[in-house]
């Protein structure tokens, strides 16, 4: 037991006192009324519609710079084909008028009238009829049908032993020595210029030469021609 009774029993209530104001003194220092968080919360609100808006403003404008520079552009392109479209308008000479008190000479009756030019020819008629099929237009068709599919057939064999070869090879089953096929190719189709310098055939020169190996001793060579290349198209 305590020497002084009186003094613990004052103590007590007063220590309490003091930690219980201690511990409401740091909830009272960040007390925040209702009022103000609704303004704080008006505040963010108002400051993202702002935003909204501005970027929104933002958006609008770039669009509407981008159809007026588009309406700027179409009108000067339109100005510029009008002004290269317009027609060249040529001006006659100014020629000198005869002065008021002039006589024109007197006519002599020894000239001879000048004789009317003759008839121009009619212009030479085209061997070449649209919508008639002679014989030469039949035969070229015919002929370009022909070496359309040939062309197809030789290329889908062709395309096939090469693919087959490759795959052997892969299999290292053969061995293909495809420097010495280039050599032969090159052998058979390149052509020499005037400079000694070899050339590969290019598809006008082909055409030339199919041409002239169909046409050799043929005398409807303008309509197989024609013909040939519709039965290439139609093929």
């Amino acid at each position: 037991m305590s020497p002084f009774p009186l003094s613990s029993l004052i103590s007590r209530p007063v220590c309490g006192a003091a930690t219980k104001a201690r511990t409401t003194r740091p909830n009272a220092r960040y007390f925040v009324p209702s009022a103000g968080k609704t303004y704080a919360r008006f505040q963010h609100a108002d400051a993202v519609k702002r935003a909204q808006i501005a970027k929104e403003f933002k958006k609008d404008f770039k669009k509407d710079m981008s159809k007026f520079w588009l309406k700027i552009g179409t009108v000067t392109v339109g100005l510029g084909v009008a002004f290269l479209a317009a027609p060249v308008i040529y001006c006659d000479p100014v020629t000198s008028k005869t002065a008021p008190g002039a006589v024109s000479p007197p006519s002599q009756d020894n000239t001879v009238p000048a004789q009317p030019s003759p008839p121009l020819p009619p212009p030479p008629q085209s061997s070449l009829k649209l919508y008639e099929l002679t014989f030469g237009t039949v035969c070229g068709i015919c002929a370009g049908v022909f070496v359309k599919k040939g062309a197809k057939a030789v290329a889908f064999v062709v395309g096939g032993v090469f693919v087959l070869l490759q795959y052997l090879g892969s299999l290292s089953l053969v061995r293909v020595n495809w420097g010495r096929a280039a050599t032969r190719f090159e052998s058979l189709f390149y052509s020499t210029d005037a400079t000694g310098a070899k050339r590969p055939p290019n598809v006008a020169s082909l055409f030339r030469w199919v041409v002239d190996f169909l046409t050799a001793d043929f005398q409807q060579r303008a309509t197989f021609v024609a013909g040939f290349a519709l039965g290439l198209r139609i093929g």
